[in-house]
């Protein structure tokens, strides 16, 4: 089973920056697929804007999820917090049980 994911990217840095990034943050096999480019004119700008439409594939769902929230949406990764250390019995404590 396979996970997919199609996203736009404005020009080919973005997409190597995705490509790096899922390089050094996923564990399981994925692939990149090139889909197809497009051109986006800016009127107000007078600008040319190329798009790069990508399929990304990976084996496993935690990657693409991961991927997802993190490098798309911008989300920063969970966290586990630590339990508190326990805490120190006092003279007290010790007297009373």
């Amino acid at each position: 089973m396979t996970y997919e994911l199609v996203h736009k990217f404005r020009g080919q840095g973005k997409m190597n920056e995705a490509e790096d990034w899922i390089r050094a943050n996923v564990k399981g096999l994925w692939e990149l697929q090139f889909l197809g480019m497009s051109e986006e004119i800016d009127e107000f700008k007078k600008t040319k804007t190329y798009i790069f439409h990508v399929r990304f594939t990976f084996g496993r769902s935690e990657d693409m999820k991961r991927f997802k929230d993190e490098y798309i949406d911008g989300k920063q990764p969970r966290r586990t917090q630590a339990s508190a250390p326990a805490k120190k019995r006092g003279f007290f404590s010790r007297l009373f049980n």
